[in-house]
């Protein structure tokens, strides 16, 4: 492609193939098993329209992207609402059977008001809990499972003739067997203490996400005990399916899954536009910013690969790839060893985990994405200009009433 750099390009064909494998595994054990594609990772709306088209459900975590996930098309009833900030759709997704997991007592207080003013319907939802499963993070989302709130929050609920049928869970930094182990086992001891208390079944169980995803070599090889897709399935639908094996219908099992699904299919292509000497050692300086690839490249080594030679190439046994804002820690990748030149454009892959979504228009607008589908090529993010950014701006002495 003889595209002007930089910019995103989204390997559709191989995503949705990942996307099969992840779905297989999991049904092949527990075939009530859905995906909810965790819209904050990256809500490119090309990608969240391929989601809706293999059928599975839109996780959203606040109103802007409940409201995307319906302009896109997702039906309410295939959305997952999560988060701490719910605003007003937290009463559409409810009245709209979508599957919606409250996670404090300001939520329990706005639905058991929800359920008083409807009184001709049922409403059901979902409870966030939150448990200790030893990898070190004290988080703070949902309600304590074991302090007597989940108690207290199911019994103020059932007040209002609330029908709490979820359960859902999700904690960070817990990839390893280990984690996963426990976590399945501790939701499960949950959601039948939850039965019991309510005397009713659960419609579905979420288990969050924090798979590894598909990793090539150069990713693989930075980290240690990487799970497989089966690996998973066999620790969470293994446990759902034994646990439920007597019960005719059971439980959809849920997770919601986001790097794990979009990170390794998307690339940013990146140009060198100087490589200079301070203080004896080298900086490349490159036409993107290290906001345009996420964390990951604060983490590990994000894989990089040359896919066009300037013909001005000399060899480095270490240059820093550095990005093009005035921070200095705004640095793609250290100590890259190899030849490099003035013009050389690199492929920078994995970067489709949360590098489009929480990159702002800082110093400079931001880039294109390109799709790559059935070997075809199409733009589905326009390049952002200076007019798009300052088009909420009051330009005006007085600026506007309030």
């Amino acid at each position: 492609m003889n595209l002007p750099t930089p910019y995103y390009l989204f390997f559709a064909d191989e995503f949705i193939a990942n996307y099969h494998d992840l779905l297989s595994c999991f049904r092949a054990i527990y075939p009530d098993y859905q995906i909810a594609y965790s819209f904050k990772t990256n809500y490119t709306p090309a990608v969240c329209r391929i989601i809706l088209k293999l059928n599975g459900y839109a996780e959203v975590v606040s109103d802007m992207e409940y409201r995307l996930a319906r302009k896109i098309g997702f039906p309410a009833d295939r959305i997952v609402y999560n988060g701490p900030g719910k605003e007003a759709c937290l009463e559409e997704c409810i009245l709209g059977n979508g599957l919606l997991n409250i996670d404090h007592f300001r939520e329990v207080e706005r639905v058991c008001a929800l359920a008083d003013k409807v009184k001709d319907r049922t409403i059901f939802v979902g409870i966030r809990v939150n448990f200790d499963i030893g990898n070190g993070l004290h988080s703070r989302f949902g309600i304590d499972a074991f302090n007597g709130d989940l108690e207290n929050a199911l019994a103020q609920l059932k007040k209002h003739s609330v029908n709490v049928r979820g359960l859902h869970f999700h904690i960070s930094r817990a990839r390893d067997r280990q984690a996963w182990e426990r976590r399945i086992a501790v939701i499960l001891d949950i959601a039948d203490r939850m039965e019991m208390l309510q005397q009713n079944h659960l419609d579905y169980i979420d288990i969050g996400s924090g798979m590894f995803g598909k990793l090539g070599n150069d990713l693989k090889k930075q980290f240690t005990n990487i799970p497989s897709y089966q690996d998973y399935a066999e620790i969470v639908a293994g446990a759902m399916e034994k646990h439920y094996r007597q019960r005719k219908k059971k439980p959809i099992l849920f997770t919601e899954p986001g790097t794990t699904l979009i990170s390794a299919y998307f690339s940013l292509f990146t140009k060198v536009l100087d490589i200079k000497t301070i203080r004896n050692k080298y900086f490349a300086l490159m036409d993107c910013s290290y906001q345009n690839i996420g964390e990951l490249c604060a983490l590990k080594k994000v894989p990089i690969v040359k896919i066009n030679h300037a013909g001005n190439e000399q060899h480095y046994d270490s240059v820093d790839l550095v990005g093009y804002t005035c921070l200095e820690q705004d640095v793609i990748y250290q100590d890259y060893s190899g030849k490099l030149g003035i013009g050389d454009i690199l492929e920078v892959g994995n970067t489709g985990g949360y590098s489009i979504v929480e990159k702002p228009p800082f110093i400079h607008p931001d880039i294109p994405v390109y799709m790559q589908e059935n070997g075809r090529i199409t733009c589905i993010k326009r390049a952002q200009t200076m007019e798009n950014i300052f088009l909420p701006y009051i330009f005006s002495d007085e600026g506007v009433s309030v």
